[in-house]
Formats: structure tokens, C-alpha cells, sequence
């Protein structure tokens, strides 16, 4: 299995110890694309931290000489910015794989200092961990401040834009008080939309520090101080690339706001307590120095072989049997609509199927041009009025598939969703295409020769809470035209895990969206459904592999959700016009 699965479509290999130790020989200075910041020079500072050994540091032009507790001097270079009084102070330690970043408040002494090391799990080291304390710079003859830098909430449902001096364009998300997701902008592929555990912390009302580490991908840790009066930033950056080459450097930037999406905790809780030993234990969390909430699906999922994945298929096909845990209470009433309709679904660049619908659970379907009619199981949704969005497996096909049409019977449009499993990249992680095409049903509008439904950017920004039952709830972020992020809730409605799909976004008509996603490098299924704004309900379905209580399955469940609006971001404009 391997370690690191990809980034969607990148791949991180594992590194050892003795790869990450040649690479911080000579102990490296993190480069910069503008001149550092010689503020601290000729200073010498004792940093006491809550807890800690207190650090102490004589500071030279390039260099500096720092104690531990006390302990033996070693001297390191350094590197740091200055942004409206507040310094970013980053360095490592010659011959080990840690190092620290440390946040100076010079108007206030007081600091945060992030203990940082290569530690990830076994057998891989690339992933780095990290460790922060608060505290404050002692002064002779001064007496040592009472306040503190604290965990916040304050940010939370904030997005920004930014443009930084190395070049780095991104768009951040911050739905959670324990996670993050990004788009990097500059990435010439574009698009994609990743998740990282993160770090909240107050210095005022107007500047936060923020951090992060690419915990599932690359492993790199990023941490930044953001000045929402300015919107400016100073920001540092630990790890390895994609080409496992080091990349540690400091940086500036300037954006925008683009938007906020509600939160959802209680108005007097502030995100100065977050249920750390809870989040730990959840999700391969680890509980100590360095922990925090984690979220690993290559550990919580098998890594199927084709073989095993056909037995499966031949043995245990469970088709709207038993509910996922997104089928729970929420889902849509099942549609009779259909029930003894005779139609034909013909689709640009695509198949024509023709259809017999026997009951509101039963139909026959065939290909045109095939003789044999084939009987399944189906299920339908009227999501909109109309709109059914209906699915079913195509029993004996292999890949396996799984259709799902979204057919308007007021104008006779419609859109496929066929999804199957086997992307490419593991034998059993679903992939998708949409198809669009007309409709042919006696009592139905004659087809149109031109209009079709077709993707749209309209969702592009919007952010939703999404409650699938007592048990289940998340909001959605849709943070680009191919993208999305989830996050999963920690008590008392606090945004708690994230994670993020490749998706697509078609409209149908002004009350109804089509959404299909596929769960890349997480559990490898695939869901669609159809969202009726009007009524803020969703209905769809999931499909895909199951590993549950050692119960493995390939399913197809109903799912359904109602939606809250949580407002959300001004982003289309970032991207290239008519993107999709």
C-alpha cells in the first residue's frame, strides 16, 4: 500500500531519516524572494514559555546562538520578517530534524514559539509535526505581562485571496477551528482544492497566526501572520516538494477577503477551548507532544487488488440495501413518478438508453441497439418538480457502473452521471463523466434540437451546512469550478475534520443543481445528487467500495440531506474566464 497516497493527482514518496537529515546539512537558512528583515540583529532575547525550557538567543546579522533550558549553545543561521511590529523569527537546528518558528509581538512581548520536527509516521519522515507554546520575551527590571496569545475562533468561516512575493497565488477556507483547505491558484494544473489540520491563535483583534501541514500529502508545515486591517501576511514554509527537494522559505503577501461563511457554535463560545483529547483519539489522531486532529484514509481503508474487488462484486453487490451513514433520516421520499413510463434518453457524445420503469423500485433498461432487456433495482427522487433523478448498477458490466439521470419531463433535458470503479489510479476508487442529452417520452415536450442542460460556475463560492441526520452533519464549501471541501462537525456545531473531492457542477434549471464528486485518495466512492435551493433539500446517491466491520461490500445507498446557507465567498473572478 502506499504511504502517501496522491495529492488527486500527485505523488509523494516516502523518505527516510537519513534522505531528510542530508538535506537540512548544512543546517539550511530559509531563502526569501525579498530582502529579510535585520530587526532583531544585536539583540539578545530570553523567551519564557508556559511549560517549556525557556529559549535564549543572541542574535547576529545572519546568524544566531540559542540555548534550550539552559543547555549547551549551538549557533544556527536564521531568518526573519518584520510586519507592523511583529517578527517571525525561523530556524533550525544543525544536526537534528527539528527546528523553530517563533512569533514576537515587540509591542507586547509576547510570543508563540512553534517547536517544529520531521517526524510523520513509520516508515515515512517527510510529514512535519509541530509543537507551540505560548509565553513572553522576559525583560530586566520588567515585570512579566499576564496575557497570552490565544486559541480563536475569530477567523473561523473567513476566506482570503492572496498573491505572495515568491510568486504563490492561493485562495484560502477556513470552515473549522482545527482544519483548513487551499487552492493554489498558481498551479498551472489549477483547481484543486486540499485539506490540512491547522492552528488558530489571537495576538489581537486584527492579527492572527495561522498554521498548517499537508498532513496526507506533502507533509509540508506552513505558518503565517495575517493582519486582516491590511490584509498583508508573513509567512514560513518547511518541506519537501513533490520532487522531494527541500523546500524552506519565508515570505510576504498581500489580498483580499473574499467572504465569509456563518459558523455555527454557540455565539459565547469563543474557540479558546477546542476538545483536543477528543479530536485526538478520532481518526488516528495522536494524543501528546506534536499531536493533533488527523484525519488518515490510507489507514482506514484496504487497499483492494482487482481480483479482490471482483470477488467482492460477485458476492456481495449490496444495492439499496442497509444506509450509509448519509442515508439516515434526512433522505427524500422515493418517487413513483416514473412507474410505467416507456422513454428514451439520448445523449451528445454519449449512449441512448431506453428505459421501461415497472414499479417505483423496478426497472428494464437497455443500450440502444441491444436486443436483451436488463432488470434492476432502481430508485428515484422527484427533486425538483419535474426533475427525477434516478439511479441504478448495470449488473454483469465490468467496470462496474453505476448510472444516474437527472431527467426533466417539463422540457424533456437531461444529464447523466456514469461512474464506475477503477480510475486509473486504484482498481477500486470510482471515477465519473457527465453526459447531456434529450429526453423522448410520450406526454412529454418535444426535445429540443439545441438547448441542453451544461455545467455552470453558478455554485462556485457558496457554502452550505448540510444535515443528514441526528448523527451526521457537515458544510460544504465550494472553493473552485472542479472542487470542493467537507467538513465534519465537533461538538457543540464547531467546525471539526475536512477533507476534499474533485467534483462537478451542472444546472439544470433555477431550482435545481446537479453535484457529483468522487472521493480521491479517502474511501474511493462516488456521490451524486440534485439540490433544490428553493426547499434546501438534497437527494442522490452514493456508490462505491465498503470496508466496514470487516463486512466488505460494493453499494449503492440513497442519501439525502437538509441545507442551511451559510453565505459565502466572491472567488470566480480568480479564475480564468469561462472556466468550468
Amino acid at each position: 500500500m502506499d504511504y502517501f497516497r496522491s495529492t488527486f493527482y500527485d505523488k509523494y514518496t516516502p523518505m527516510t531519516e537519513a534522505q531528510i537529515r542530508a538535506a537540512l546539512t548544512p543546517s539550511p537558512r530559509a531563502k526569501s524572494a525579498a530582502p529579510l528583515s535585520d530587526a532583531l540583529a544585536g539583540q539578545t532575547l530570553k523567551i519564557v514559555l508556559d511549560g517549556e525550557p525557556a529559549l535564549e538567543y543572541a542574535i547576529a546579522a545572519e546568524t544566531l546562538t540559542m540555548r534550550e533550558g539552559g543547555g549547551a549553545p549551538i549557533e544556527a543561521p536564521y531568518s526573519a520578517l518584520c510586519q507592523d511590529g511583529i517578527m517571525l523569527l525561523t530556524h533550525m537546528i544543525p544536526g537534528t530534524l527539528r527546528g523553530y518558528c517563533v512569533v514576537l509581538d515587540m509591542k507586547t512581548d509576547l510570543v508563540t514559539a512553534f517547536e517544529v520536527w520531521f517526524c510523520g509516521f513509520e516508515p515515512d519522515k517527510r510529514e512535519v509535526w509541530r509543537h507551540f507554546s505560548n509565553g513572553y520575551i522576559e525583560r530586566e527590571g520588567k515585570a512579566a505581562p499576564t496575557g497570552r496569545h490565544t486559541l480563536t475562533n475569530r477567523v473561523e468561516g473567513a476566506g482570503t485571496h492572496w498573491k505572495n512575493d515568491d510568486g504563490t497565488e492561493m485562495l484560502y477556507f477556513f470552515p473549522s477551528v482545527v482544519w483548513s483547505s487551499f487552492v493554489e491558484l498558481s498551479d498551472p494544473r489549477g483547481g484543486i482544492t486540499i485539506t490540512a489540520p491547522s492552528d488558530y491563535l489571537k495576538i489581537n483583534d486584527r492579527v492572527y497566526i495561522y498554521s498548517r501541514v499537508e498532513q496526507e500529502f506533502s507533509g509540508a508545515f506552513t505558518l503565517e501572520v495575517i493582519d486582516l486591517f491590511t490584509v498583508r501576511h508573513i509567512g514560513v514554509r518547511l518541506g519537501f516538494d513533490k520532487d522531494d527537494r527541500l523546500d524552506y522559505s519565508v515570505y510576504r503577501g498581500e489580498g483580499e477577503v473574499t467572504g465569509r461563511a456563518a459558523n455555527l457554535e454557540p455565539l459565547t463560545d469563543y474557540g479558546t477551548e477546542i476538545p483536543f483529547e477528543e479530536v485526538h483519539r478520532a481518526h488516528f489522531g495522536v494524543a501528546g507532544r506534536g499531536g493533533r486532529p488527523s484525519y488518515r484514509p490510507r489507514f482506514m481503508h484496504k487497499d483492494y487488488t482487482k481480483a479482490e474487488l471482483d470477488e467482492i462484486i460477485r458476492t456481495n453487490l449490496s444495492v439499496f440495501r442497509g444506509e450509509s451513514i448519509m442515508s439516515s433520516f434526512n433522505t427524500m421520499e422515493a418517487s413513483g413518478y416514473m412507474t410505467g413510463k416507456t422513454f428514451t434518453l439520448s445523449y451528445d457524445d454519449g449512449e441512448t438508453w431506453e428505459y421501461r420503469v415497472i414499479d417505483g423500485h423496478h426497472l428494464k433498461w437497455r443500450i440502444s441497439g441491444e436486443a436483451a432487456w436488463h432488470e434492476e433495482l432502481y430508485e428515484g427522487y422527484e427533486a425538483a418538480k419535474d426533475i427525477i433523478l434516478f439511479s441504478h448498477i448495470c449488473t454483469g458490466s465490468d467496470p462496474l457502473r453505476c448510472i444516474a439521470h437527472a431527467v426533466d419531463f417539463s422540457n424533456s433535458l437531461t444529464t447523466l452521471v456514469d461512474a464506475w470503479i477503477g480510475n486509473g489510479r486504484k482498481p477500486w476508487e470510482a471515477a465519473h463523466k457527465a453526459y447531456f442529452g434529450v429526453l423522448e417520452c410520450e406526454g412529454a415536450p418535444a426535445p429540443p434540437a439545441v438547448t441542453r442542460h451544461g455545467f455552470t460556475t453558478e455554485l462556485v463560492g457558496r457554502a452550505f451546512s448540510w444535515t443528514y441526520g441526528d448523527n451526521m452533519q457537515s458544510i460544504h464549501v465550494y472553493s473552485s469550478p472542479q472542487s470542493y471541501s467537507w467538513t465534519i462537525m465537533l461538538p457543540n456545531n464547531t467546525g471539526g475534520w475536512m477533507w476534499s473531492s474533485p467534483c462537478l457542477y451542472v444546472k439544470l434549471r433555477d431550482d435545481a443543481y446537479l453535484m457529483s464528486w468522487t472521493e480521491d485518495g479517502c474511501n474511493g466512492n462516488q456521490g451524486t445528487f440534485v439540490f433544490n435551493p428553493r426547499i434546501m433539500h438534497d437527494a442522490g446517491f452514493f456508490f462505491g467500495v465498503g470496508d466496514t466491520d470487516g463486512a466488505d461490500d460494493v453499494h449503492l445507498t440513497p442519501m439525502g440531506a437538509f441545507a442551511r446557507p451559510l453565505n459565502g465567498f466572491d472567488i470566480m473572478k480568480y479564475f480564468a474566464p469561462g472556466q468550468k
